[in-house]
């Protein structure tokens, strides 16, 4: 089943920060791309950073049959506000599909300035219940992301009593917090000459204490990764395995967050979803094959865990098939 005949059952949305990313990495898996770095705008080649660049990536992604959806800054400032609201133009002249907004600031300006572009809640826009949602959604928001706290079970009850979509992290990192300043420079940004380069390295907090590049945790440690201005789960989170019984309850919305991972996670972590989102649609018995299993845990540092999708530490993993880690070294 191609990405564009199962758009009408599901969506695999990717997030790509900038035009490198986007040709390094096959986009056949997916449905919708979302491009932008929402954590610092001076991340290299931020789509959400330089507008200039989303014409002819938008007609690019549209010209394949791909939605596309632009971020917004997830934690802005008021001085941020006339780069936000150019950004805001640039994306509907462009012709992209939605916007992604963290901040109901910046949903109160989408719908003020009366540009008909839809909303998405991303990440950091604090849904966790269904009374957020519809405030939301009567700001103009047609889809929302709960934040990582919310079980699926309040999930089911956000998409039916909000009238919204609900979008869930289906692999990938999870987004833990965001500060204004970077963690990892010295000086500030504009004169610190390990900017922007150093967000794109890998540092990793392990145990309580500071991990090299690479580290990797050790048995039972908690281990998180640092981005420089946000704190993200050194574990993936990883809903493979439980693809029927998330469709099963309504949710039809998947994204594999790409942000600081490599063209290879991207391309083949999204393939396997794709393979195993057409077998769970298909109706046929349903199995998470030794192939899906062997590219994630290629592709995962330290581990699998869902998040609080079932109630449970964070850091735990709901499963049989992928329990136990990771082949990586």
């Amino acid at each position: 089943m191609s990405s564009r005949e199962s758009s009408t059952a599901s969506e695999l949305v990717l997030t790509v920060a900038s035009p490198r990313e986007l040709a390094d990495t096959d986009l056949s898996p997916y449905d919708a791309v979302c491009l932008g770095n929402a954590y610092c705008r001076r991340f290299e080649g931020n789509f959400a950073e330089h507008p200039g660049l989303l014409p002819g990536a938008v007609a690019s992604l549209h010209a394949a049959g791909k939605k596309v959806y632009v971020t917004s800054p997830a934690a802005p400032r008021g001085r941020d506000m006339p780069h936000v609201e150019r950004l805001i133009h640039a994306a509907a002249s462009a012709g992209a599909d939605a916007l992604e907004v963290h901040n109901m600031g910046v949903l109160r300006v989408l719908r003020e300035r009366g540009i008909p572009l839809p909303a998405h809640m991303g990440a950091f826009a604090n849904v966790y219940t269904h009374l957020a949602a519809q405030v939301m959604r009567d700001f103009g928001a047609v889809r929302v992301r709960p934040n990582a706290e919310v079980s699926l079970a309040e999930m089911s009850v956000i998409s039916r009593e909000a009238g919204v979509e609900v979008e869930i992290l289906a692999h990938g990192k999870i987004p833990l917090g965001i500060t204004e300043k970077c963690f990892l420079l010295e000086g500030p940004e504009e004169t610190d000459p390990g900017c922007p380069a150093a967000c794109v390295e890998e540092h990793w907090l392990t145990a309580g204490k500071p991990g090299g590049k690479g580290q990797r945790s050790g048995e039972g440690a908690w281990v998180l990764k640092n981005v420089g201005k946000g704190v993200l789960s050194g574990k993936d989170m990883c809903v493979i395995e439980h693809l029927p019984e998330l469709l099963a309850g309504g949710i039809r919305i998947f994204k594999v967050e790409g942000l600081y991972e490599t063209a290879a996670y991207r391309s083949e972590v999204g393939a396997a979803y794709r393979e195993a989102l057409s077998r769970a649609l298909s109706g046929r018995e349903y199995a998470v094959t030794p192939r899906w299993a062997q590219i994630l845990r290629k592709h995962s540092l330290n581990g699998f865990c869902n998040g609080y999708y079932f109630g449970r530490s964070g850091q735990i993993y709901v499963g049989t098939v992928l329990q136990g880690g990771n082949s990586r070294v």
